[in-house]
């Protein structure tokens, strides 16, 4: 058994102006205000973090201070850096309101992840076997290493309808680490592609987006369905030559004052032949998440739990508010049961064969309008797995 703790010292977008933590430096005009937090956390596959987050805030005024998006444009530069070799530097330029009808967002991100989590590669991949563990304590674990710029426009056609485009200029290498460990195994009997070599991935991608939520960080009714499409030819740009479709639904409901129940459904495609880079990754319209397993899709599982390049994923959840300010913070405990499958050698489909199921509870704090923190609990497959969480799953 291994469980993930997270410890952060400092609050997610805290309404207070971070002069009293850094050099007080001047912003980009009277309608910006500046945030810090320090990052402190802990988990035994990372080991100790420490991290920086700084950001320059838009907010909203008072005639629209409760928009669904959490405020009208963000710039922010994000660092850390680990104990176990892991760091990451980022910025990212995000403006959901600037202008109206209209999104951008921009991010440009280096990181490496130094013992990211490998189990091998389809729905039947192996869990942390004890005596493969007593083999290397790194049996299950590769070095990551990414640094791409991703970019996306979103323009409002009517309502909550809105079109997308963006692109992203990826240079990742996937490699092996000292001593036996699966990864290796599993290029050396040719399963899988591309490890220990730098691979350029560049791809564009379309989409449609209809947003019915009354909040995007912390959502209480509403849906949000997404559908994109992204392409990447190698004939044109990049190592990789493959699609990836990917349709989502997400929706909420208020059953009380204090209680949400909250659901989604995702299904991911790919053809063409990716790489193994390729396989991490689940698309959505701003931030994608990578997975299967982890906070941000399948909180029963470990990170990067199941790689393969077809996905299915589903989520349910029961949100009780403990304790509510809405305009200050909200503390929110969450019942929940996840379930999802990778397609390795046949195509995706809906089905509940071979589903991997787990479920427990979290604990949810959200401070002000952009700040989430918490952490959930859960049995399942791999046993006992705990998940820190910056933001809700969904």
């Amino acid at each position: 058994m291994r469980i993930s703790i997270g410890l952060l010292i400092g609050a997610l977008l805290v309404p207070r102006p971070c002069a009293a933590q850094l050099p007080d430096l001047p912003t980009f005009g009277p309608d910006w205000v500046d945030f810090s937090y320090p990052k402190l956390f802990w988990g035994p596959r990372e080991g100790l973090t420490v991290g920086l987050y700084y950001a320059q805030v838009h907010p909203f005024g008072y005639d629209d201070w409760d928009s669904p998006p959490p405020f009208r444009g963000s710039i922010s530069v994000d660092g850390q850096i680990s104990t176990s070799g892991s760091r990451r530097l980022g910025t990212e330029l995000w403006f959901p309101q600037m202008a109206d009808g209209w999104r951008f967002l921009i991010s440009l991100v280096a990181q490496r992840r130094a013992r990211e989590n490998y189990f091998g590669l389809g729905n039947d991949s192996e869990g942390e076997v004890d005596s493969l563990e007593q083999i290397n304590d790194l049996f299950f674990r590769s070095d990551n290493r990414w640094v791409y710029l991703r970019g996306a426009v979103q323009r409002r056609v009517v309502g909550p309808i809105r079109v997308l485009g963006g692109f992203h200029l990826e240079g990742w290498r996937i490699d092996t680490l000292s001593g036996r460990t699966l990864l290796a195994d599993d290029a050396d009997a040719g399963r899988a592609a591309s490890v220990g070599e730098n691979v350029f991935d560049a791809a564009l991608r379309v989409g449609l987006v209809i947003d019915l939520r009354d909040d995007e960080v912390s959502p209480r009714r509403g849906a949000l369905f997404q559908a994109i499409h992204a392409a990447a030819d190698a004939d044109v740009a990049g190592d990789a030559s493959y699609t990836r479709t990917t349709l989502s639904a997400a929706g909420y409901v208020p059953v009380t004052s204090r209680v949400v129940v909250a659901g989604r459904m995702l299904g991911q495609t790919m053809g063409g032949s990716p790489r193994l880079g390729n396989l991490y990754h689940i698309e959505a319209a701003e931030h994608p998440t990578f997975g299967l397993g982890g906070a941000g899709s399948h909180r029963g599982l470990y990170d990067r739990r199941l790689l393969g390049p077809d996905k299915l994923l589903m989520n349910f959840d029961v949100r009780f508010d403990a304790f509510a300010i809405r305009t200050l913070a909200v503390l929110t405990v969450v019942g929940f049961v996840d379930a999802g499958r990778v397609f390795q050698k046949r195509q995706l489909e809906l089905t509940t064969d071979d589903l991997k199921v787990g479920g427990g509870l979290g604990l949810m704090l959200r401070i002000g309008r952009a700040g989430v923190l918490g952490g959930t609990w859960a049995t399942g497959p791999d046993g006992l797995v705990s998940q820190f969480h910056g933001g809700w799953t969904y």
